[in-house]
């Protein structure tokens, strides 16, 4: 597999820059697993930095810059190649060096920390990257440290729908690779509207233990169909994103696989993403599979 790696002077990209290293270093075919370093000027900066250099100038000390990042990150010896390239606009630029390269897709850092209290948390360039989703991108946490990488066996979240379908897919693929088991998650709650017609708390109880029970029956009934191993499944109920962090730290995983249900714009005004806020806020990596990308893993075998 071949990953694009978005490299930030700002260091925002040292835990993607830890993880994608990492990735590398644990495939069972280490040479197999090519690492593309990408930084990206944007056209207005670099309309300043010409002020004082000339363009080729800029570009050269721009890459040397790059190359010390991922240096410092004690991945150099994992990057093949590290490009440094104008354009318009960051995200667009990583996608089509993407397309360019060939890659798989794509690993970027995210603007807040794993512990860190902030308001924005993914920075515009991963915010459009999992809007536009054009291939599988991995989101980290800039304080992300190799030695913290989970152990355990991959968590991805699945709902019994067509857009977990390529998550899974992806899953299974890569743990092969990695030598890591896979772990499918659904989280559920019982619907507000059905709490209100039951008067006892009893009924309500009763309620959601069979709710669950479906629910997890439907989940392996579905994984079975789609001719997964159904024997590693996990119901856990309530709110979403802290219920798929929490199993993830409790397996220890490495991280967490999601789906899309690729939103508009219009859509995100009356829902939320569920992918964007879990890659917001997991502590571990979290690589979100656009949901047309199955035919291109049965293509590649």
């Amino acid at each position: 597999m071949k990953w694009i790696v978005g490299v930030d002077l700002r260091h925002r990209s040292d835990g993607a820059i830890k993880f994608a290293a990492w990735l590398r270093d644990t495939s069972a075919n280490a040479e197999g697993c090519e690492l593309v370093g990408v930084h990206v000027v944007e056209a207005k900066e670099m309309a300043g930095l010409q002020r004082f250099d000339p363009k080729s100038a800029v570009l050269e000390r721009l890459r040397v810059e790059s190359k010390m990042v991922i240096r410092n990150a004690g991945a150099a010896e994992g990057f093949a190649t590290v490009d440094v390239i104008e354009g318009r606009r960051a995200a667009h630029s990583l996608e089509s060096a993407c397309v360019y390269h060939h890659g798989d897709g794509l690993i970027v850092g995210r603007k807040a920390g794993s512990d860190e209290e902030a308001v924005v948390r993914l920075g515009s360039v991963a915010r459009h990257l999992l809007r536009s989703l054009s291939g599988p991108t991995f989101v980290v946490a800039p304080d992300l440290e190799g030695g913290s990488i989970g152990e355990g066996p991959i968590v991805v979240a699945v709902t019994p729908t067509d857009a977990s379908l390529s998550a899974c897919i992806f899953a299974r693929a890569v743990g092969e690779r990695l030598g890591r088991e896979v772990i499918f998650v659904r989280i559920v709650t019982v619907p507000e509207d059905y709490a209100h017609i039951y008067w006892s708390s009893d009924a309500l109880e009763q309620f959601r233990v069979e709710f669950v029970d479906r629910a997890r029956a439907q989940l392996k009934a579905w994984l079975t169909e789609h001719g997964f191993d159904d024997s590693r499944v996990e119901l856990r109920y309530g709110p979403e994103i802290a219920e798929l962090v929490a199993s993830a730290k409790l397996h220890a995983a490495p991280f967490i696989v999601c789906g899309s249900r690729l939103l508009g714009t219009f859509e995100r005004m009356l829902t939320t993403s569920t992918s964007s806020e879990l890659a917001a806020h997991a502590p571990c990596p979290v690589v979100v599979v656009p949901p047309d990308h199955r035919g291109k893993l049965d293509a590649a075998g």
